[in-house]
């Protein structure tokens, strides 16, 4: 009879921690437009562009973007930018190409609502104070830009 006593609590704990990470996925992907994300990684002679963009002009120009500077090998780009029309503003989608072309290996972009980060090797160099300013007017002056070192 213990044995199955506390057959029956494990069931219950596994049972009670699925139902919290069903609840907790489910809460994450039903976030508003507000927390919507525009991410972008350069890793492996690669370019993972993800997130939401508001029109399929912004999406194809920062496709292009990464496109050119891989070489024109657009089977390196992985593109999962949705469009929504709630997604938050790109103010100058050309500079947003201009970063992700200037880019380099590890770098790591991630836009939230009020602010962006970019992690880089050294927030010092030339690189990465260009990216700064790339990233300012593709974001508008209302988003704060904050460069961070890759750890």
């Amino acid at each position: 009879m213990n044995r199955r006593l506390r057959l029956i609590a494990l069931l219950m704990v596994v049972v009670a921690a699925a139902g919290a990470a069903w609840v907790f996925a489910a809460t994450r992907s039903a976030s508003p437009a507000t927390n919507a994300l525009l991410e972008i990684r350069w890793h492996g002679n690669g370019i993972v562009l993800q997130g939401t963009v508001r029109d399929a002009a912004t999406q194809q120009v920062l496709v292009e973007g990464a496109t050119a500077r891989l070489g024109g090998e657009a089977n390196q780009v992985v593109d999962w930018l949705d469009i929504a029309p709630a997604a938050l503003p790109v103010a100058d989608a050309a500079s947003l190409a201009s970063l992700i072309r200037l880019g380099q290996e590890g770098w790591h972009l991630q836009r939230h609502a009020t602010e962006a980060w970019l992690a880089v090797q050294s927030p010092d160099d030339g690189h990465s104070t260009q990216a700064k300013q790339l990233l300012q007017r593709a974001f508008g002056p209302e988003v704060t830009i904050r460069l961070i070192p890759l750890s």
